[in-house]
């Protein structure tokens, strides 16, 4: 696109309409049809001007009086801007011959030069005889204001010598003016005798003259004769009746025409001052359309206006104006009160009032209206859940809903409710003040805020900030001690009553995680306000409240989950060659606490916002450590139940107790072993805690718990066992004394080798460990039975002694796997009574039947060596 069009000169600078006017610049167009418009003072000449070059262009002056810009637009460039003015003159010299638009008077008044008459507007050279000055002209503006009538056109009726004088001489010298009037002079008298010379050349024309007007006045005396001394009164009297005929005919079109012209001029009147009397009804539109600033605006202007003015009228209408001012100071004094708007709106309001004069201090009592709101929604947010809460109505059943894992419940602590039903009114109550606070308490700080730092467009009076300060420490103060009333009901509280006394207070427990987030949500609007520390330390009191008691309900909850594990027990073995057969149990306990603790660490245990850490205070950190020990601790008295007591279980299929004993005995080692260390290891990162105390504590708990486990299995495994070794032995009323030639072992020892197998069996798939500590007890317990056995034998015959030899080797060999010390000790002594054999063929029957004792119990004697 080219650059705008730019006019720097014209000339002349004044004219006629008509006037022919050269108009230079720059970017003038490039061709005469790119031309959209010439406007000279506000009229468009396009039609009456002709293109010549980029920087020229021929128009004539338009018939529009007054001086302005001269404007050029292209279609290339746009509109473009002036640097000059040119000044319309009024066209004065109409004749009577010119054809015009406004009645003439018939004067001629022709100035006659050089023999010939020249019009007024024609140009003509300095009357002077001096050369006009082009360079240093008067400015035409100051010429304009110091003769406002007159100008410098020697054919002007408003001709003023001065005027021209400044115009066209301002620097000329004194004497050079001198010249120039004599030149003057000189020039008017060869004026005058050239009209002499005139009159000598044309002597006989005037003579024709004079005779023609002789005859003229002949005719005059005759029709003076004929007609009398005033022949023209008959004309007279005949004008004036076609005048009154006249006048007649037009009578109504001209009373039409006043009706008409004083209509006018009250529209005339209406539209110059309608601004003033449109006002009351515009101001009562824009006070429909809340549109304040537009009100004070228009109310203003009419009153710089008309304020001053004597008029009466004026004054009747700037009364009605007042009164709808009135009515706005009244409607916005309403709104401010009310206090629903934003800190914004309130202080536009508060500007409109403060721009109105009106009395008082708008600002403030906005402030304390919205503290009393945020106070009074505080109370009725209270007063409302307290009414459900101890409505009869009332929903029963109120809590969480647990369809989930053990950990599950935890993690329910720490998630809204889905089911709003199912939540006590206290929790409600704590979502809703959170929420309800979080949005309104920043708008009170802010307003307050805006009016000390004189935002609010009045002088704030400093002596109320103190006050605005206890404003702020009490409303957070007794919304601290309304969360304090709904969820933690055995917090010190004075007069706990003023602060709501709810029905289900005691299921607050399980939902102060949520109550936490809560708060803290609230807590971080609040930091965001850069609000002090003061006000913020009453918030953060409350928080480490609420992160304690949450913390030990959370391990408490833990502690009580596992105490309830064992009901989930289904008694599903995963075998493994590291663990052996280990049922879901620990599983189940080890998620609860690891789920449990990275909850903690996230919810509570995370220090957000300015808040402390709650295990830096010595007693909360020791009653943690106690809580842990007891979490870590919690699972033996599950496993004891589990393998112990008679309990409700989800699968009817419970395995014997023999059987539960030994899960429940390896679940403990691997309780021991595995899980109680990785949960000490999710701790360790937590280094205010001190755990080894506590997870040694826990150890020896689950050591204790072991031996009692295996202290009853192997009561209830090697009872049956030894109690049936003395029965067997002397089944068939047999008598050691009366004992015939053996031809070998006797089945009470192949029994007690079937029992020991069926054991090993059992065991085996608990692991070598297992199988090693619990058949070296039971080897013991039966050696130790046949010492008791074997000593108490009074008599035996030789064959009975042989049948002794024989039944302590084949015991001895089948479980030599599992002779320990005590076990061959027991042995040693049981043989102490026999007599040593001393006869070969004893020494070979023994012998013999040896190894025809481990032929045929081969499979069983290989159970026992394959774990030894």
């Amino acid at each position: 696109m080219a650059p705008p069009p730019s006019v720097s000169g014209v000339s002349p600078r004044e004219g006629v309409p008509g006037t022919k006017i050269t108009i230079r610049g720059e970017n003038l167009g490039v061709s005469q049809q790119d031309l959209a418009g010439v406007f000279v003072n506000g009229a468009d000449c396009l039609l009456i001007s002709e293109w010549k070059s980029q920087s020229k262009i021929v128009a004539l002056a338009p018939a529009r009086d007054g001086k302005g810009d001269i404007i050029i637009a292209t279609k290339s460039g746009g509109v473009g801007t002036c640097s000059v003015q040119f000044s319309v003159l009024k066209e004065n010299n109409v004749g009577p011959m010119k054809e015009t638009a406004v009645w003439v008077n018939e004067k001629y008044h022709p100035r006659r030069r050089k023999g010939g008459v020249n019009t007024v507007g024609d140009e003509a050279n300095d009357p002077l005889g001096l050369d006009v000055e082009g360079d240093s002209k008067f400015p035409e503006d100051q010429l304009m204001e110091m003769f406002p009538e007159g100008s410098g056109d020697i054919g002007s009726e408003r001709f003023d010598p001065a005027y021209f004088l400044l115009e066209h001489h301002q620097a000329t010298t004194f004497d050079d003016l001198k010249a120039g009037t004599e030149h003057l002079r000189r020039k008017v008298s060869g004026h005058n005798e050239n009209q002499l010379s005139f009159i000598k050349a044309n002597t006989n024309s005037i003579m024709d003259q004079l005779d023609t007007l002789r005859s003229v006045r002949q005719r005059y005396e005759l029709d003076r004769k004929d007609y009398g001394r005033d022949p023209t009164a008959t004309v007279e009297n005949a004008v004036v009746q076609c005048k009154e005929e006249a006048d007649k005919m037009f009578f109504d079109v001209l009373g039409r025409k006043d009706k008409a012209d004083k209509t006018r001029n009250a529209l005339t009147v209406l539209n110059r001052f309608k601004f003033l009397f449109h006002l009351p009804a515009s101001i009562r539109s824009h006070l429909q359309k809340e549109d304040y600033d537009r009100v004070i605006e228009e109310y203003e202007r009419a009153r710089a206006l008309y304020g001053s003015s004597e008029e009466p009228l004026f004054h009747t209408y700037l009364a009605e104006a007042e009164k709808g001012v009135q009515q706005m100071k009244e409607v916005l004094y309403k709104k401010i009160r009310e206090g629903v708007l934003s800190v914004d709106q309130q202080k536009k309001l508060i500007g409109s009032l403060v721009q109105l004069e009106k009395e008082g201090d708008p600002a403030w009592e906005a402030v304390q209206t919205r503290y009393r709101l945020t106070f009074q929604l505080m109370e009725n947010c209270k007063n409302g859940h307290l009414e459900k809460d101890g409505s009869v109505s009332q929903r029963t059943g109120a809590g969480h809903t647990f369809t989930t894992s053990p950990a599950g419940k935890i993690r329910a602590m720490f998630t809204p409710p889905e089911d709003p039903d199912r939540v006590p009114q206290n929790i409600l109550f704590v979502e809703d003040l959170t929420e309800r606070v979080g949005l309104e308490f920043p708008e009170l700080w802010k307003l307050g805020q805006a009016y000390l730092k004189h935002e609010l467009h009045v002088e704030p009076d400093i002596g109320k900030q103190p006050v605005f300060r206890e404003m702020v420490l009490s409303s957070i103060s007794f919304f601290c001690n309304l969360i304090r009333a709904a969820a933690l009901p055995a917090a010190p509280l004075p007069n706990r009553e003023d602060y709501g006394v709810w029905r289900e207070s005691a299921k607050a427990n399980m939902w102060l995680p949520h109550c936490l987030r809560q708060v803290r949500s609230t807590y971080s609007i609040l930091i965001n306000q850069d609000m002090p520390g003061q006000v913020l330390d009453i918030i953060k009191t409350l928080t480490t409240e609420l992160r304690m008691s949450s913390l030990n309900n959370i391990l408490t909850a833990v502690v009580e989950e596992t105490y309830m594990l064992h009901e989930k027990e289904d008694w599903v073995q995963d075998v493994s060659d590291d663990n052996g057969a280990v049922t879901a149990l620990p599983r189940l306990y080890e998620n609860l606490v690891i789920e449990s603790i990275r909850l903690i660490k996230e919810a509570v245990l995370s220090i957000d916002n300015r808040e402390d850490d709650i295990l830096e205070h010595e007693t909360s950190r020791l009653a943690t450590e106690l809580l842990l020990q007891k979490v870590m601790s919690a699972f033996a008295f599950t496993l004891e139940n589990a393998a112990t007591e008679n309990y409700y279980s989800n699968q009817s299929d419970i395995p014997p107790d023999s059987k539960r004993l030994l899960l429940c005995l390896n679940n403990c080692k691997f309780t021991r072993t595995i899980v109680v260390p990785k949960i000490v290891k999710c701790l360790n990162d937590i280094e205010q805690l001190s755990l080894e105390k506590a997870a040694k504590e826990a150890v020896g708990m689950y050591k204790v718990l072991d031996q009692k486990l295996f202290d009853a299995y192997i009561e209830l495994k090697c009872e049956p066992i030894i109690a049936i070794i003395e029965p067997s032995m002397y089944v068939g009323k047999f008598d050691w004394a009366k004992c015939v030639r053996p031809s070998g072992a006797r089945n009470y020892v192949k029994e007690i080798l079937h029992n020991a197998v069926c054991v090993h069996a059992e065991v085996s798939r608990m692991g070598k460990e297992f199988v090693v500590r619990v058949m070296d007890k039971l080897v013991e317990a039966v050696c130790e039975e046949l010492n008791r056995l074997f000593c108490c034998i009074q008599r035996m015959n030789s064959n009975g002694c042989v049948q002794a030899w024989i039944d302590i080797k084949c015991v001895e060999l089948s479980l030599k796997p599992f002779m320990r010390q005590n076990s061959q000790t027991f042995i040693r002594e049981a043989i102490r009574p026999l007599l040593q054999l001393e006869k070969e063929k004893d020494i070979i029957l023994v012998q013999d039947c040896l190894e025809d004792f481990q032929r045929s119990m081969q499979r069983h004697i290989q159970c026992l060596e394959s774990h030894a």
